[in-house]
């Protein structure tokens, strides 16, 4: 076990052990939040390996790059995407890195028809509700289950939001609203946009200033919401997020525990 686990229970011997999973809170999820450089896979990893609580990892985003667990017809569609980028790349005449990644291009304009647009929500809708499939699953065996980003987070606007979505967008948003499960505890990874922008550079600061705020707009979505500052020693935020999380789980089987008793 971690120094960072020694230091949260110091009384236990360093090694991993499951035998109290029915201490802890059935079918729980945790969800980590966050724009781009807040760190969200780096302390995922962090906190799978400290071995507090039992945990299964999936990657809850659209990147099919990053996807631990996905559709075939997803990642099919995801070839397809990178072969056409490829070629248009080629045909204007520009460099086709060896990795192509659309990472990022999603924030592209949306040129499809109706037709395009129904076929995508099918896609998207199908993927969300296999990754969900495979969530209760894990929480069945009695695992806590740890998101890497949430769709609903991701695709879903926030509550004041007043953008003009198309339609097939506007069924989307209420499929998530309204039917699927929301995380027990989103822990939102945050920084100033200058930080965030440093660590990787890839977006610009303006558009991580917007995420960032938009983001502490949709509290709504999980059942509890927390923001932790990740400017602070990588360790110590690992630290600070293993406790919340051991917290959420504990305090909520006694929740559960004295429900039963009543």
């Amino acid at each position: 076990m971690s120094s960072i686990a020694q230091k949260l229970e110091p009384e236990k011997p360093a090694q991993k052990n499951f035998s109290s999973r029915k201490t802890y809170r059935p079918f729980a999820t945790v969800a980590l939040i966050g724009v781009d450089g807040s760190g969200k896979s780096s302390i995922a990893k962090a906190l799978l390996e400290s071995g507090l609580v039992p945990m299964k990892y999936i990657y809850m985003g659209a990147n099919i790059d990053s996807s631990n667990i996905a559709l075939p017809t997803s990642r099919l569609a995801h070839k397809w995407k990178v072969y056409r980028h490829k070629k248009s790349l080629m045909h204007l005449g520009k460099n086709v890195p060896s990795k192509v990644t659309l990472h990022g291009l999603e924030h592209r304009i949306d040129r499809r028809g109706m037709l395009g647009g129904f076929l995508r929500l099918l896609r998207r809708v199908s993927e969300e509700m296999y990754r969900q499939l495979v969530s209760w699953l894990y929480q069945i065996r009695g695992d806590v289950v740890l998101y890497d980003r949430h769709f609903l987070f991701d695709a879903c606007p926030s509550p004041t939001d007043g953008v003009k979505y198309r339609f097939t967008e506007q069924v989307h948003h209420w499929f998530l609203r309204n039917l699927y499960p929301r995380p027990g505890l989103a822990i939102l990874l945050d920084a100033p946009a200058e930080v965030l922008y440093a660590r990787k550079k890839e977006v610009p600061v303006e558009y991580l200033e917007r995420a960032r705020l938009d983001l502490t707009q949709k509290s709504c979505y999980a059942r509890k919401f927390v923001i932790v500052d990740t400017t602070k020693p990588f360790d110590e935020v690992v630290e600070v997020v293993n406790k919340l999380i051991v917290d959420y789980c504990t305090n909520s089987a006694h929740e559960v525990a004295t429900k039963k008793n009543h």
